[in-house]
């Protein structure tokens, strides 16, 4: 459809022009002829009509395209528009519940916190009663153990002194079989032959 307009300009703007081309050699040519000029003049005033009509066609053609064209961005417009208030209003009403949300938590979390410090102080004053036992127990322990090293300590020395003496009775021993041997081995020896 729109190849026709376009023909039609075409051939009307060729017509007119071959019409004035016409006329101009009919007027250095044969100007006597006066009817042939003013037939092909009539012809280049039709044409430039319909050339100037085509021209302005197409003009309103593509003014109206631009019309509609517009009409529709609008259209495009006005629904990006309506989504984005729909989105906002949308993700406004998520923010409310995030911050519902998030104020639950922090409630949850100070309620916790609370609990976690009551019992950190209970656990304390467990700790701190266990200690005191313990610390009991260690000082009991500690006095016992003193004692058993005290007793450990006399039984040491006691045998110690045992061990002493049965060692040196041991030394005398060994010290008498010595000389013994080496008495019995200078006896028997032969004489040495001079």
């Amino acid at each position: 459809m729109k190849q026709r307009p376009k023909m039609n300009l075409i051939i009307s703007s060729t017509a007119m022009m071959g019409s004035l081309l016409v006329i101009l050699y009919l007027i250095m040519v044969m100007p006597q002829r006066l009817d042939l000029i003013v037939t092909f003049g009539i012809i280049a005033l039709a044409d430039n009509y319909f050339l100037v009509d085509g021209i302005l066609k197409r003009i309103d053609d593509i003014s109206n395209d631009n019309l509609d064209k517009q009409a529709e961005i609008a259209k495009v417009e006005k629904g990006i528009y309506s989504i984005a208030k729909r989105e906002e209003a949308a993700m406004s009403e998520r923010v409310d519940e995030l911050v519902t949300a998030i104020q639950a938590l922090q409630e949850d979390n100070e309620r916790l916190n609370n609990e976690l410090i009551e019992q950190q102080k209970l656990f304390t004053k467990v700790s701190m009663k266990k200690s005191q036992e313990s610390y009991g127990k260690i000082i009991n322990g500690n006095d016992r153990v003193a004692k058993l090293l005290i007793q450990l300590t006399s039984n040491n020395n006691t045998v110690s002194t045992e061990t002493l003496e049965l060692l040196s009775d041991i030394a005398t021993a060994l010290d008498a079989k010595k000389k013994e041997e080496i008495h019995s081995n200078v006896t028997m020896m032969p004489p040495r032959a001079e």
